[in-house]
């Protein structure tokens, strides 16, 4: 008991330094959106052989603002794809900045080849994941004690290993068949089978609280 109660506090702690964090790169942001602006003034009444180098400034700095966005977005949602969006606009702005050479160009481009692969091919799944999570589905074989953590929902661990299995749990206490549509009750939880086989087999419920 005293490990998951220092456990759970543990995490409200670092949930809320995360939000911390983003609020200040949040107004800092803000504060550089400012010094963006100056640049605008400044390029408009520079030469024009001087103002390349003020140009390519500017698109180093609105760059690093965007890093310093798509940071904050990496922080509050942990997403696979937030970090690697993440990962390309630093290369971007490594590029613009830093590349000097045809070679830096070609490893430059090579990196953000892989990065759009790797979104791509590799998470999408990954992104459907998130967006289920968000409307409360989730896969069955999901741990209880995982999705309780993640939803702040209270859901019954000594039932149960998985969603799937706790589902069959409530099934066999209620005498209900287990197929798409069904639903079950414990507590002020609602569980209701939104994918299964025509053998029984659940694949994917929706999980959501009960108003009193």
């Amino acid at each position: 008991m005293k490990h998951d109660f220092f456990e759970k506090n543990f995490e409200k702690l670092t949930y809320i330094l995360e939000m911390v964090i983003t609020g200040l790169i949040a107004i800092g942001i803000i504060v550089g959106l400012v010094d963006l602006v100056k640049y605008i003034g400044e390029i408009l009444v520079t030469e024009p052989g001087k103002s390349y180098e003020l140009f390519r400034n500017f698109l180093a700095y609105a760059l690093i603002l965007i890093v310093g966005v798509e940071l904050m977005l990496m922080i509050i949602y942990h997403s696979t794809e937030a970090i690697l969006e993440l990962i390309l606009f630093v290369i971007a702005r490594k590029m613009l900045v830093y590349a000097d050479t045809m070679l830096d160009l070609i490893w430059g481009t090579l990196a953000i080849a892989i990065v759009f692969a790797t979104l791509r091919y590799l998470v999408q799944r990954d992104k459907d994941d998130i967006i289920k999570r968000t409307s409360g589905v989730y896969s069955a074989s999901a741990s209880i004690e995982e999705v309780s953590k993640k939803s702040g929902l209270n859901l019954p661990i000594d039932k149960a290993h998985t969603i799937g299995g706790l589902v069959c749990s409530l099934a066999d206490d209620a005498c209900k068949p287990v197929e798409q549509g069904a639903e079950f009750q414990s507590g002020d939880i609602k569980i209701k089978v939104v994918k299964a086989t025509d053998e029984g087999l659940i694949e994917e419920v929706k999980i959501t609280k009960i108003k009193n």
